[in-house]
């Protein structure tokens, strides 16, 4: 699965945020959140899945250690979709990044993610970012 674009999305107080309609099929079973650089992660199980195997790999041959990795599985939680199309966000993970009343949902390509709106302005809608962004599709001749 490809997940794309930006979505503005409310929280209400007891963290449950609705996904978009065009993501809520992958995570009708399962889906995993954890912290990823500035944000909230959104995995597939499947997804999921095949990044722990890289971790894996990464804490086997000695460039990840044993309490990183265990970490990452501490930090993550599972979710369900409920019949309004919504997860529940555990609260110290919305805490730690200073989630209010709103996110921005984004595709990232192999997961979702879920910004907290100020960080998700500060580290993507500047001059910087458009430029970086600008000179990367012209070298790749897109």
């Amino acid at each position: 699965c490809m997940f794309v674009g930006k979505h503005d999305h409310a929280l209400d107080d007891k963290g449950r945020l609705v996904l978009p309609s065009g993501f809520r099929s992958y995570f009708e079973v399962r889906g995993f959140v954890g912290q990823v650089d500035n944000c909230i992660g959104l995995w597939t199980a499947e997804s999921f899945q095949e990044m722990s195997k890289r971790w894996e790999i990464e804490r086997d041959s000695g460039r990840m250690s044993p309490d990183t990795f265990r970490m990452m599985f501490a930090s993550a939680r599972d979710v369900r979709l409920d019949s309004a199309g919504r997860i529940s966000l555990p609260r110290e993970l919305l805490n730690q990044f200073g989630f209010t009343d709103q996110a921005v949902v984004t595709g990232r390509y192999d997961r979702v993610e879920i910004w907290e709106p100020s960080t998700y302005r500060a580290t993507f809608e500047t001059e910087e970012a458009h430029i970086e962004y600008t000179e990367n599709v012209g070298r790749l001749g897109l």
